[in-house]
């Protein structure tokens, strides 16, 4: 657990305060100046690029505009060598708002990340960062949870910082559409009965606001107790079509939304995308249409043939633990008696 006597001497929501204890800096990230320097340390520790513009996105555009974070520097060098950010998004939990808190970008260089112990670099970021927590943009309270890999989550509960919620499963559905996918659903439109799916395209979307938003009202209500993002259509168009990486192939988008309906009614959705595998990487359905709506998934290409990846809990199908362990983090006190969110690919940073 946190060390009690561990006290930061100031209130870091300021830009212009700091915490500076053995040589190094804590402070409130300012996006104004600091995102260069944690694009640079995102790929010196992922080893992976990250371009301004993408941070933008991730963290300034979503629907409520909110985020925060934290940055460590070394106070000789002026150098950042650690950084933790928080995306937050509009989310409910029985009939109450509630901001939803993605901590993402958790990084520390790899020249500062010896010792776990109360005074250790890692361990104060963690502290700072529960003291931004309590900002104003992100008031109604604020449910914090993140998605690291099985070490960092084994050093986090160890510590104190996370509370295991699950180890996220994935499961294989083989789509049984044969060749004549187009004429089957054609049919099925025809039947109001009947779930059909239809593609939309980004020019249909924007006429589906109030559409998404019953859609996900019904979704809502039906699992009431559960903390959950908001996913009306300003979720859609920042996450999925405002993706800075949804059209920079001319050939084919990234995501791909599918819009499930009985007759001409919307009564759920699907977000897929092909590469690197046939992923559902987001959802809005009920648990009695996920069956229908995974075998609804056409076969449009050789691997789609091999089937398709969800995180939607399926009877039929054996579930494969991923190496994703979901968290909530930093929690004053816990929400131990809260249902774990249904968490989907999209809800990560990594798909």
């Amino acid at each position: 657990m946190i060390d009690p006597d561990l006290q930061f001497a100031v209130d870091l929501r300021d830009y212009n305060n700091a915490v500076e204890l053995d040589g190094i800096r804590y402070r409130r990230l300012d996006p104004r100046t600091d995102v260069p320097a944690v694009c640079e340390l995102f790929e010196t520790v992922f080893h992976q690029s990250m371009a301004p513009s993408y941070w933008q996105w991730k963290y300034l555009q979503g629907p409520g505009a909110c985020s925060f974070g934290v940055v460590v520097e070394h106070m000789e060098t002026e150098r950042m060598i650690g950084h933790m950010g928080v995306l937050v998004l509009p989310g409910m939990r029985d009939g109450k708002a509630l901001r939803m808190g993605q901590v993402c970008d958790v990084m520390l260089h790899p020249e500062y990340r010896a010792g776990i112990g109360p005074h250790s670099t890692y361990l104060r970021m963690n502290y700072a960062l529960r003291q931004l927590a309590h900002s104003p943009c992100t008031q109604p309270p604020l449910y914090m949870y993140g998605f690291p890999g099985v070490r960092p989550a084994n050093l986090g509960e160890r510590i104190g910082v996370y509370r295991r919620l699950l180890v996220c499963n994935e499961y294989r559905t083989v789509s049984v559409q044969s060749d004549g996918f187009l004429i089957k659903n054609f049919l099925r439109h025809l039947n109001p009965w009947k779930l059909h799916m239809q593609h939309i395209q980004e020019a249909d979307f924007l006429q589906m606001d109030s559409a998404l938003a019953d859609v996900w009202q019904r979704y809502d209500k039906s699992n009431s107790l559960v903390p959950k993002i908001i996913k009306n259509a300003a979720y859609i168009r920042w996450r999925y079509w405002m993706h800075p990486h949804q059209n920079l192939d001319d050939n084919q988008s990234l995501y791909t939304l599918w819009g499930l309906r009985k007759g001409s009614k919307l009564v759920g959705w699907l977000v897929t995308r092909m590469q690197p595998q046939p992923t559902v990487v987001d959802s809005c359905l009920s648990s009695e249409q996920i069956n229908e709506a995974l075998q609804l998934l056409p076969i449009s290409s050789p691997e789609s043939k091999k089937g398709w990846i969800s995180w939607l809990a399926q009877s039929q199908v054996p579930a494969v633990s991923t190496p994703i362990h979901a968290v909530e983090v930093l929690g004053q006190p816990f929400h131990i008696n809260w249902p774990s969110p249904d968490f989907q690919p999209g809800d990560t940073d990594v798909f």
